[in-house]
């Protein structure tokens, strides 16, 4: 190519560029971003907000006038990031609080209304891209001081939901995890409806993964299954899904920042169990993120930053560790489910999960099989070729035994346009096992889904959640 050719192209793309016209990114398969975020294995939970200046979880109104952390270095985060052998943050971009870290069109509780003003979600996206890191972004839909809340959304509180989330997903960037908490376990995937939500984050940002903290060991509603740690929450021997784990090791207000964090770590909780926990995670395809707390002037402890320089002296990626398994079909286009009915027990549990603390209601049949539960989707759709069953999750007995009480283990599924005609599209047999159950058959046009049940492990069928959808 020579010099002339060479200046043409450099004009055209730049004129274009001027014009308006940006080259949109190559969309990614899924298996080929949920490879990627796997290979990253190790990140920090940067959780910095109000609560990092006494704000009690969910405390609407917090006084925010005295928010002024003049130190406040991104670059020293990204840094210790980077000595630690990380490859990507995510920032409590807005907790239950509702105090953004960024200047919103939707609020005046805010990080511009404060007497700092500047723009820290600019600063931090700013800051780890420069170390070669990736990005991502943690955003609550519950807030308390706007009043989004269960039982209140409506078309002004859905303006400001998705008005934000466009905020995040528009101004900073390739964006490559959103983390969205205070969603499904405070008011469900129906109420704030998560097919507008997704289809939203899908528009703006193509190739970024999705994680709602349902606190569920299975891929319901989202790309990333999330394990809390403090919750006890962790990954089976033989788990295969493409996950992530959040551990707080450093004392603090829950999982923010308060007087006790410079003062040493938890119990027995140092460099080795935090290398152990990390190496585990790490064989069972799930990334650890190691949470991180900034004080009031926006800088990390010492402790944090010694820390993480001697886990990053220790700490060296598993490199023989196998490619992510296949994940499947995965449902990428997720259908709503207008109502459900079942030979017994409380068909309603199936389709928006309910839950307490750490407790879920679930679908619980008779002692007798076969079971029968059919699904009204309301319309009659198109290219419906995936069902997933998420087990139970109840915290007692061991995890590992009440995510396998009542799992299904022989079933049929049938497709239907009026509820009367049925055909029968297979039959699925698994091991017994805590897996989460994946459905697929040929792309069927159908209403009304019905899923007859022949056994389960123990006596009856136990059911956390129904996911219905189609691949794009």
């Amino acid at each position: 190519m020579n010099k002339i050719s060479l200046k043409i192209i450099v004009l055209v793309f730049f004129s274009l560029l001027f014009l308006g016209f940006v080259p949109k990114p190559k969309v990614k398969t899924q298996q080929q971003l949920l490879e990627e975020f796997i290979d990253k294995r190790f990140g920090m939970f940067i959780c910095y907000n109000i609560m990092s200046y006494g704000a009690q979880w969910g405390e609407a109104n917090f006084d925010i006038s005295k928010f002024n952390p003049q130190k406040l270095d991104c670059n020293q985060w990204a840094d210790a990031a980077v000595s630690a052998g990380m490859k990507y943050g995510v920032l409590t971009t807005k907790h239950h609080e509702g105090f953004c870290l960024w200047d919103s069109k939707f609020t005046n509780y805010d990080v511009a209304s404060t007497p700092y003003k500047k723009d820290i979600v600019q600063q931090y996206t700013d800051a780890f891209r420069a170390k070669g890191l990736a990005v991502g972004l943690y955003y609550s839909i519950w807030d308390s001081t706007a009043g989004i809340d269960k039982g209140t959304i409506n078309t002004a509180k859905m303006k400001i939901i998705k008005g934000q989330i466009t905020e995040l997903l528009t101004n900073y960037g390739a964006i490559d995890y959103f983390v969205i908490d205070g969603w499904f376990w405070r008011m469900g995937h129906n109420e704030v409806p998560y097919q507008e939500i997704r289809a939203l984050i899908r528009k703006l940002q193509p190739n970024c993964l999705i994680t709602d903290h349902t606190h569920m060991q299975a891929p319901y509603h989202l790309d990333i299954p999330y394990f809390e740690g403090p919750f006890g929450a962790f990954p089976s021997e033989n788990n295969t899904m493409a996950s992530a784990l959040g551990h707080c090791s450093v004392k603090g207000n829950g999982w923010f920042w308060d007087e006790k964090t410079p003062n040493g770590l938890f119990p027995k909780d140092g460099v080795d169990l935090i290398m152990d926990k990390l190496t585990t995670c790490e064989s069972r395809y799930c990334n650890f993120m190691l949470n991180c707390m900034p004080n009031r002037e926006g800088v990390l402890d010492p402790i944090f930053i010694n820390l993480l320089k001697d886990l990053g002296l220790k700490w060296k990626p598993n490199t023989t560790r196998a490619t992510l398994p296949n994940q499947g079909k995965i449902i990428t286009n997720s259908l709503p489910i207008q109502s459900a009915t079942a030979t017994s027990g409380n068909a309603n549990y199936l389709i928006d999960g309910t839950k307490e603390k750490i407790n879920y209601y679930t679908w619980e049949s008779d002692a007798s099989f076969p079971q029968t539960i059919t699904l009204d989707l309301g319309k009659s759709t198109k290219n419906i070729e995936v069902i997933n069953i998420v087990p139970q999750h109840r915290s007692k007995p061991a995890p590992e035994i009440a995510l396998s009480e009542g799992n299904i283990t022989q079933c049929k599924v049938y497709t239907s346009c009026d509820n009367k005609n049925y055909k029968e599209v297979g039959t699925y047999n698994w091991e017994s096992n805590n897996h989460y159950r994946n459905i697929t058959f040929t792309k069927s046009k159908a209403r009304y889904l019905k899923i007859e049940i022949l056994a389960a492990i123990g006596s009856k069928a136990i059911i956390t959640e129904l996911e219905v959808g189609s691949i794009e």
